[in-house]
Parts: C-alpha cells; sequence; structure tokens
C-alpha cells in the first residue's frame, strides 16, 4: 500500500487508468488557474478613460492592471500616446514603453496625491 504513495505508484497502481484518463486529470489541473475576464460596468470605463485622458494630458504616474488569464499584471506608468483606430495605449515606463490593449484593462489608479477612490486633487 505504501508503494501507491511513492513517486509515480499512484498512475502504476491503477488497472483501469487509459492514458486519455492521465492526460485529461492533467489538463484539468493546468486549467484550474486559468480566469475569466471580468465584465466592467460602464461607469467604471468611463472612469478608466478619464484617467488615460489625466495622464495623456498632465503626465500623471498611474499603475494600469492589465488582464490575463494567468493572473493580473500590473504596469506603472504615463500614457505618452492614445491609438484611437488600433484601441491602444502607449505607456512609457521607466525601462521603455509598452502597447497595452485598451479591451484588457481592468483599473487605472493615480500612485502619487490620490484621493480615496484614486483621484488627484486640482
Amino acid at each position: 500500500m505504501s508503494k501507491k504513495l511513492e513517486a509515480n505508484g499512484l498512475w502504476e497502481s491503477s488497472r483501469m487508468m487509459l492514458p486519455q484518463h492521465k492526460e485529461r486529470i492533467i489538463q484539468h489541473r493546468t486549467q484550474i488557474h486559468v480566469q475569466a475576464k471580468p465584465l466592467i460596468h460602464e461607469d467604471e470605463w468611463e472612469i478608466i478613460a478619464q484617467h488615460i485622458d489625466m495622464s495623456l494630458n498632465y503626465t500623471l504616474r498611474a499603475t494600469f492592471e492589465v488582464f490575463h488569464e494567468s493572473g493580473n499584471r500590473y504596469i506603472h506608468g504615463i500614457v505618452t500616446s492614445v491609438s484611437a483606430f488600433g484601441k491602444k495605449i502607449k505607456i512609457e515606463m521607466e525601462n521603455g514603453f509598452e502597447w497595452v490593449d485598451f479591451d484588457q484593462l481592468v483599473t487605472v489608479k493615480f500612485e502619487e496625491g490620490g484621493g480615496v477612490y484614486g483621484e488627484t486633487n486640482f
């Protein structure tokens, strides 16, 4: 009984385990960590657009939360250009720049001098 718990004993000791079963179990384990893109309300899209516009016009440094299936990532920088045709924004960071799809944004918050909800006082 103890051999089943060592190394690959669980797979080898099961006589009814087909290769397809093993592949499906492994596939299921990798899909557990995949997350779906959250639905963002119209009001939140408006706030995101305002923050992008303020970062572009006033060169305010912001934190951009970008959706990714394995986990959201954060980009810290200043918006330097907006492509309305391609629906992308160019974010200038300390070590270069990156183009980000507008549809992949989750939140945009200002880094310095922010109020309760991340707004900046003017």
